[in-house]
C-alpha cells in the first residue's frame, strides 16, 4: 500500500512523503500495525512526479513476489536488554491449540456469566497461562508470572495479585470444568467410559505443621516416605489414558473410603451407566465391592495374598496340581468361580459369585527373592554392627516396659537381643511371584482379565507425569480454595498432555521430550516485521536398533541428527504443520501459528 504522509518544513513550507507499507499483527490477536517497506523520498523533489509515482507503484505490486535478499542492519549500540532482543517463545501455541479445541475459555467466560463475576480481572486469560507454564516451566504462581512477557503473542495483561485473585475463583468451578472437559474429549476424540481406572496418591507440603481438623492438608501414609502434611487425589482415566475426573481428599483419609464418593459424583456428573472399575489391592475393600455392585457396577481388583486378608486362598494357591502351565514353566495359573455372601443396600445377606485368578510369574517371582536377598543382607550388617533405628515423630515419646499380665507389676528389665528374622523371610518366600485378581465380570478368561488390570500402568505414569514433569508438589500455595484450584491446573495439564501423546500413537514422546522441544521453539523479533526463529536443538540423538520383534531400541552410538530437533519435527506432523525458515515475515510466521490451531 502506497502512503502519503505530509511534513512540515522548518520553514513552513509542505512536502509530501511517500513510503509503501503493509499491514500486520505484531501478534496472533493483537491489533493491526503497519511497517514501512521502502521509503522513496518526497514526491515535490522528484523531476518527473508522474514517472516516480508509476514506479512506486509498480514496486508496491510486486514487492511480496520479488525474491530480494534479506539484509538485517544491527546498531552498533543494540544492548542485551531490550524489547528487539528479547526470546520470546512460540512452541506454546501448539498446547495453546489444544487448549483452544477443548473450549476452556469459552467454558469460563459463561461461567464469568452465571455467576455474576464482578473482578477486574481476566480469569480466562489467568487460567490458560498458568495450565500452559504448569507443562513448559512448572514452578510456583509467583515465579510463573515473572515469565509472563516471554510468550510470541500471549496476552497476559495481569499481576500477581490477580492471579491470586483468580485461583479463589477458578476453584469454584472445579467439578463443572471437569465435566465439561469429558464432553469436549468425546467430541474431539471419543470416550468409552464403560471401563475407567482408579488409583491414588498424594503430595506433599514443606510445611511444619497440618491444617486444621476441616483442612486438606493432613499427616498420612506419605507414597514418598515423608512425614510433612499431604493431601491426597483420586483420578480416574479411561481406556486411552486420558484423564477423566479427579477429587482431593484430606491426607489422613483412607485409600479405601475414597472410591464411593468419587464413583457416586462420576457417575451423577457424566450421566453414567454401568462402571466397570479397575484399581489395585490398595482401593480394595468388602464394603467397596459390595457398593459397587449395589450400584450395578462391576470390578477387576487385585486382592493382597499374604497375612490374613489372604488366608481364604492359601491352600488353592500352594496347590500346583490346580495350576495351568506355559511351556516353559515361566508362567502358571487358575481360574475359578467363587461363592460367597455379600450385602444388600440394606446390609441384608445376599448370595454373590466372582471369578479369582491366581497366577504365578518366573520373572517377578526371581525379582521378589532379589529384593528380599537385599533386605536380608542390610539387615544382618545392621545387627553385626550393633545398629539401632532413631525412634521418630510419636515414637520418640514411646517407651517399652515389661509387665506381669496377671498382677500389673513392673517386671525387671532384660536385655533385649536384635536379630535377623529368618523366619519370616523363608513365610513371605512362599508368595513369590503370586498374585490374585478378583473380578464381577463372570464370563472373563484368564487373558482378558491380565489385559484390563495391566491398564493400570497407565494411570501410575500419570502419577508419575504430575509429579516428575509437572510438578505438582510440592505445593506453594497454602489457602484451601488456592490448593483445589492448583490440583485443578495441574489436572488440565495433564489432560492436554496425554492428549497430544495420544494423537501422536504408537511413537507418543515422553512428556520430557515434549517441553524440551516445545521450550526451544523461540524467536526474536527484528526491525522492518523480521522474525528470527532460534535453532530448535540442542541434544545429540542416539542411533537406534532393532531386536528380534523388530522394536526399536535405543544404542549408546551418537547419531548425525539432532533429539531436539526430530521431536519438534514430529510434534509439527502430528498436527499437519510444517515452517522452517529462519527469517520469516511477521505475517507469513503468524500465519504459521493460526494453521497450528486450525490444525
Amino acid at each position: 500500500m502506497i502512503r502519503k504522509d505530509i511534513k512540515k518544513g522548518k520553514e513552513g513550507g509542505t512536502k509530501t512523503h511517500i513510503r509503501v507499507v503493509e499491514g500486520y499483527r505484531p501478534g496472533p490477536g493483537l491489533p493491526p500495525k503497519q511497517r514501512t517497506i521502502k521509503s522513496f523520498g518526497y514526491l515535490e523533489d522528484q523531476e518527473d512526479p508522474v514517472s516516480f509515482m508509476a514506479m512506486v507503484s509498480a514496486f508496491d505490486r510486486h514487492h511480496r513476489a520479488e525474491e530480494i535478499p534479506l539484509r538485517i542492519e544491527v546498531p552498533a549500540n543494540a544492548k542485551m536488554y531490550s524489547e528487539s532482543n528479547r526470546l520470546q517463545n512460540y512452541g506454546y501455541h501448539f498446547l495453546a491449540a489444544i487448549y483452544e479445541q477443548l473450549d476452556i475459555d469459552g467454558f469460563i467466560q459463561s461461567y464469568q456469566r452465571t455467576s455474576k463475576f464482578k473482578g477486574d480481572y481476566d480469569p480466562a486469560a489467568i487460567f490458560k497461562f498458568l495450565v500452559l507454564l504448569r507443562i513448559l516451566y512448572p514452578d510456583s504462581k509467583r515465579a510463573s508470572c515473572q515469565l509472563k512477557n516471554n510468550f510470541y503473542g500471549l496476552t497476559t495483561a495481569f499481576t500477581l495479585q490477580d492471579i491470586y485473585r483468580s485461583l479463589s475463583f477458578c476453584a469454584g468451578f472445579e467439578k463443572e470444568l471437569q465435566a465439561h472437559l469429558n464432553q469436549q474429549v468425546k467430541a474431539l476424540i471419543g470416550r468409552d467410559l464403560s471401563m475407567a481406572f482408579y488409583d491414588l496418591t498424594n503430595y506433599f507440603f514443606e510445611i511444619d505443621f497440618p491444617d486444621d481438623a476441616k483442612g486438606l492438608r493432613q499427616r498420612g501414609v506419605s507414597k514418598e516416605h515423608r512425614v510433612d502434611p499431604i493431601v491426597s487425589m483420586g483420578l480416574f482415566i479411561d481406556t486411552n489414558g486420558l484423564p477423566v475426573s479427579m477429587a482431593l481428599f484430606p491426607g489422613n483419609t483412607s485409600d479405601t473410603v475414597t472410591l464411593h464418593p468419587m464413583m457416586k459424583e462420576i457417575k451423577t456428573s457424566y450421566g453414567l451407566g454401568r462402571l466397570l472399575v479397575v484399581a489395585d489391592k490398595g482401593i480394595t475393600s468388602s464394603s467397596n465391592i459390595e457398593a459397587l455392585l449395589n450400584n450395578g457396577d462391576g470390578y477387576v481388583l487385585s486382592q493382597i495374598l499374604r497375612g490374613k486378608k489372604g488366608q481364604r486362598y492359601h491352600a488353592r494357591l500352594l496347590d500346583t496340581t490346580a495350576y495351568h502351565e506355559n511351556q516353559d514353566g515361566s508362567y502358571r495359573y487358575q481360574l475359578f468361580t467363587e461363592d460367597y455372601l455379600g450385602k444388600d443396600r440394606e446390609g441384608n445377606p445376599i448370595p454373590r459369585q466372582r471369578k479369582v485368578l491366581l497366577y504365578w510369574s518366573k520373572a517377578e517371582a526371581d525379582l521378589t527373592r532379589r529384593k528380599r536377598e537385599e533386605k536380608l543382607i542390610r539387615a544382618e550388617r545392621m545387627v553385626s554392627n550393633k545398629v539401632y533405628g532413631i525412634k521418630k515423630g510419636i515414637e520418640e515419646y514411646t517407651r517399652e516396659e515389661l509387665i506381669d499380665p496377671h498382677t500389673g507389676e513392673l517386671l525387671e528389665q532384660v536385655k533385649k537381643v536384635r536379630l535377623v528374622d529368618f523366619q519370616k523371610a523363608a513365610d513371605d518366600a512362599r508368595f513369590d511371584g503370586y498374585f490374585c485378581l478378583i473380578t464381577s465380570e463372570l464370563d472373563w478368561e484368564e487373558r482378558k482379565i491380565r489385559e484390563v488390570y495391566h491398564g493400570l500402568w497407565r494411570i501410575e505414569q500419570s502419577f508419575r507425569i504430575l509429579k516428575s514433569d509437572l510438578y505438582a508438589r510440592p505445593v506453594f500455595v497454602w489457602k484451601q480454595d488456592h490448593i483445589r484450584a492448583h490440583f485443578l491446573i495441574c489436572f488440565t495439564a495433564l489432560l492436554m498432555v496425554r492428549i497430544l501423546q495420544y494423537r501422536m500413537g504408537k511413537k507418543a514422546l515422553s512428556v520430557e521430550r515434549i517441553v524440551a522441544a516445545l521450550t526451544s521453539a523461540n524467536c526474536r523479533v527484528l526491525k522492518h516485521g523480521i522474525v528470527h526463529l532460534e535453532d530448535v536443538g540442542g541434544a545429540i540423538a542416539f542411533r537406534k536398533s532393532l531386536n528380534a520383534k523388530g522394536e526399536e531400541l535405543d544404542t549408546l552410538v551418537y547419531s548425525k541428527d539432532d533429539e531436539i530437533a526430530l521431536d519438534y519435527r514430529h510434534i509439527q506432523d502430528t498436527v499437519g504443520t510444517a515452517f522452517y525458515d529462519s527469517y520469516p515475515r511477521q505475517e507469513h510466521f503468524n500465519q504459521f501459528l493460526k494453521s497450528i490451531r486450525r490444525a
